[in-house]
């Protein structure tokens, strides 16, 4: 439905399913002002569903819609076609000659169908972000996981005093060998507990999932620019080529983890991945 503002008259589009049955609270991009939109009341001409019949796309809830929010189709429009091409069917049915009594009718194979049609809803952009960060947080947890089990602060408190001839803290080792692997099981945790509840549409893990996306773009060039500092700290001869090598390190992997993040937290606010898992209002 169109809307505007009644302050600044800026207008635009909104869904009619994106508006719950008590209305909703917009703040006016142009001058921030807040007015409450309605939901359009039903007419006699109005046909609203909540399963598009061309598409198939589904609310996943109480609110309907006449328009497809995700291929556009006139529900009322597709609906109406649909008849009058079954109503021209049966007339020429009724036209032409019946066929022989020996002729058998050949009819679909309805267990291929039903196989195609789940795979298509599988292809959802929900679910191939959502299986697509399960299998990432599976990942991290596991490598988080056997670090925590392979680390041996004692005894590497030992070696690395033994190695440098002084005294090493406890937290030191900590800090270089056993925070890593906390952080790694920790965010693998949280990433697949948000991944369940993304997957099944629930609103506040959109939120959530695109903040824990963020935070491993960010963290990826951080932690490989501290790793860096510390080479160049450690009491090792070090060349031009090896800064040179390093530096390109740090920019290719990089852009190997962060390009893709990027990417699928800029998708996450693609409409199509909005209108499944609701953000509240």
């Amino acid at each position: 439905m169109k809307i505007s503002c009644p302050n600044c008259n800026a207008s635009g589009n909104i869904p009619d399913h994106a508006i719950p049955q008590e209305g909703r609270f917009l703040n006016c991009p142009k001058c921030n002002h807040g007015f409450t939109v309605s939901k359009p009341k039903p007419t006699a001409e109005t046909y609203e569903v909540d399963v598009c019949p061309a598409c198939n796309y589904s609310t996943f809830g109480d609110d309907r819609f006449s328009t497809c929010p995700k291929c556009g189709v006139v529900v009322k429009a597709f609906v109406e076609r649909q008849r009058q091409e079954k109503q021209k069917i049966k007339e020429k049915e009724l036209l032409n000659p019946k066929s022989s009594g020996n002729e058998v009718p050949i009819e679909a194979p309805q267990e291929s169908v039903s196989h195609v049609s789940e795979l298509i809803d599988n292809m959802h952009p929900v679910n191939l972000i959502g299986w697509g960060c399960a299998l990432a947080a599976v990942i991290i947890l596991g490598m988080g996981i056997m670090n925590l089990i392979d680390y041996n602060a004692a005894a590497l408190q030992q070696q690395i005093s033994y190695q440098r001839d002084e005294q090493v803290s406890s937290w030191y080792v900590f800090s270089r060998y056993g925070l890593m692997p906390w952080l790694k099981t920790i965010y693998g945790l949280v990433l697949l507990a948000t991944t369940v509840f993304f997957l099944q549409h629930r609103a506040p893990a959109l939120k959530i999932l695109s903040i824990l996306l963020r935070t491993f773009f960010v963290f990826v060039p951080l932690y490989l620019i501290i790793c860096f500092i510390a080479w160049i700290l450690q009491p090792i001869p070090h060349t031009i080529s090896g800064y040179f090598i390093e530096i390109i390190n740090i920019v290719i992997m990089s852009a190997l983890f962060c390009v893709p993040l990027f990417l699928t937290d800029n998708f996450l606010k693609d409409k199509r991945v909005v209108s499944v898992v609701k953000l509240p209002f």
